[in-house]
């Protein structure tokens, strides 16, 4: 190397031209790192779901290197002057970070929506990183853009979307759902209304969207950020399964034009967060058509349902929706992160979002070529299809259907057991998907703990789990009570590990009864 790069103890890992001189420190930096992931996955992620620090315990361990460190010690550090090796670098790695994650790929993690990701779409991640292609103009990512048009139409297939559909992929839900409530206002509004560009400011009051008590929050969020006042979101109670029904936004849409409001959407919901619950598609479509409105469904979860045969009609009538997000971070068990919005009509895409700035030139104007940027609200962005692609690819539709077919297999376990004891319950009986919403009932039925001292008792059972180490489930709020949720998207679990967390949350009661201060009578 010459004197122009000996400032760096590795200049081979960073002015990397020559390949007889940084190649075999490139390859042995390679298997280190690779060595020090697997060190991660079985020393750690199989060893415990999550740590037992609280948020300032594991802020006060990060930046001060003591739990228990005082106030005026727990802040970030200034940045580092000098260089270091990278074995220095993986070393801090596996003592600082890699002991306290959230580890997905424990077999009693049932946690939110973060599945363990398949190795494929790992190794998609590695080389798209490698390729570093910014898929906004077609110059920019040339290959890029072919696999994810590829990857796009795919997941159009999947959906039931016929010629003429089209998407892209994004960060994840929440920005496909921006991207279809975008559509809605600058499609079907300018429609409605007779406008030959888009509404906004007065001319989005008194607007109407319907979707059910269920629904993701970033569809409220994504009404605020487009402009809409804040009672634009007409929430519609869900029926006893949690399911948004046709008849009950017909009342609602009625009532709302006899008060002069103008209905523009349906946000409907295939796999809810919280109980995994899918609404009636196909009934919410006929309102939509009868009554000219836009239907966005969120099937960022439940969507992938449709790549198994047997479970595919459980999230009916995708194929009716103006828009479809779906999240192959979630049940596609994707790295971090891609999400996607898919539309029933391309041309609405670019009819919104394209704009021509005098740097994005094609060579000839007849080339046309497909630039990303045109169809949505990101300009740079990651080359997201890549991963996917490669791990569609190696376990085919049949494949990735078969682990989504596990997943709810395990679900239907875990409901069944909770059914057949004494001191467990479910809401709702039957989940529909692979997610299931139950609780501890301490002492069995009829237990002395009601109300809000039941649902303290969740909270403390919950932590207490957490603390264990032995599995990881959430809480949440139904009908305003408290319930702990297992999302069961773990591949990687077997029955008798859903059997080791219901017995952990037994062995655990005495211990949240006491953190409560409760005790049976």
């Amino acid at each position: 190397m010459s004197r122009r790069e000996d400032w760096h103890p590795e200049p081979e890992l960073i002015f990397l031209r020559e390949e007889t001189l940084s190649r075999a420190s490139l390859e042995r930096l390679g298997t280190e790192a690779w060595a020090t992931c697997l060190d991660y996955v079985y020393r750690e992620a199989m060893r415990r779901p999550m740590g037992p620090d609280s948020y300032r315990e594991s802020r006060a361990r990060f930046f001060a290197g003591d739990p228990q460190a005082p106030d005026d010690r727990i802040r970030p550090a200034a940045a580092p002057e000098a260089p270091a090796s990278a074995s220095a670098i993986l070393e801090e790695f596996r003592e600082r970070l890699a002991p306290f994650q959230f580890n997905a790929h424990h077999a009693g993690s049932f946690s939110y929506f973060t599945p363990p990701p398949l190795v494929m779409s790992i190794v998609g991640e590695l080389v798209c990183q490698w390729l570093s292609q910014g898929v906004d103009v077609w110059h920019a990512a040339p290959s890029g853009a072919f696999v994810e048009e590829e990857v796009v139409g795919w997941l159009c297939d999947l959906v039931g979307y016929g010629p003429g559909s089209f998407g892209l992929l994004t960060s994840g839900g929440v920005m496909a759902n921006l991207i279809g409530l975008t559509l809605a206002r600058d499609v079907r509004l300018r429609a409605q209304q007779g406008r030959a560009a888009a509404p906004r400011a007065g001319e989005l009051e008194g607007i109407r969207v319907y979707a059910s008590d269920q629904a993701h929050f970033s569809i409220g969020r994504g009404l605020d950020l487009l402009g809409f006042s804040k009672d634009t979101l007409h929430v519609v109670p869900a029926d006893a399964r949690f399911r948004l029904r046709g008849a009950a936004v017909a009342e609602a849409i009625a009532a709302d034009r006899r008060s002069g409001l103008r209905p523009l959407a349906i946000a409907a919901v295939a796999g809810s967060t919280n109980t995994g619950s899918v609404d009636a598609i196909g009934e919410l479509a006929e309102v939509a058509e009868r009554e000219g409105l836009w239907l966005h469904v969120d099937a960022a979860y439940g969507g992938a349902a449709r790549l198994s045969q047997r479970d595919a009609a459980r999230v009916p009538d995708l194929e009716r929706a103006d828009s479809v997000t779906i999240d192959p971070h979630k049940w596609f068990f994707q790295a971090y992160d891609i999400g996607a919005l898919l539309v029933k009509r391309r041309e609405d895409l670019p009819a919104t979002f394209s704009r021509k700035p005098e740097y994005y030139r094609s060579t000839r104007p007849e080339d046309e070529p497909l630039n990303f940027y045109e169809y949505g609200i990101e300009g740079t962005r990651r080359f997201r299809a890549l991963k996917l692609w490669m791990s569609w690819k190696h376990l085919g539709t049949e494949g990735l259907g078969r682990l989504v077919e596990m997943n709810n297999d395990l679900a239907a376990h875990l409901a069944r057991r909770c059914r057949d004891s004494e001191d467990f319950e479910l809401l709702p009986e039957q989940p529909e998907l692979s997610v299931v919403c139950f609780r501890h009932l301490p002492g069995g039925l009829p237990t002395t703990l009601e109300g809000d001292v039941l649902d303290r008792y969740q909270d403390r059972l919950q932590r207490a789990l957490e603390v264990s180490g032995q599995g990881w489930v959430s809480t949440t709020k139904l009908r305003g009570r408290t319930y702990l949720r297992a999302g069961v998207m773990n591949y990687l679990a077997l029955p008798a590990d859903v059997d080791a967390v219901l017995a952990a949350l037994r062995r655990l009661s005495a211990e949240a009864l006491a953190e409560s201060g409760l005790a049976l009578r």
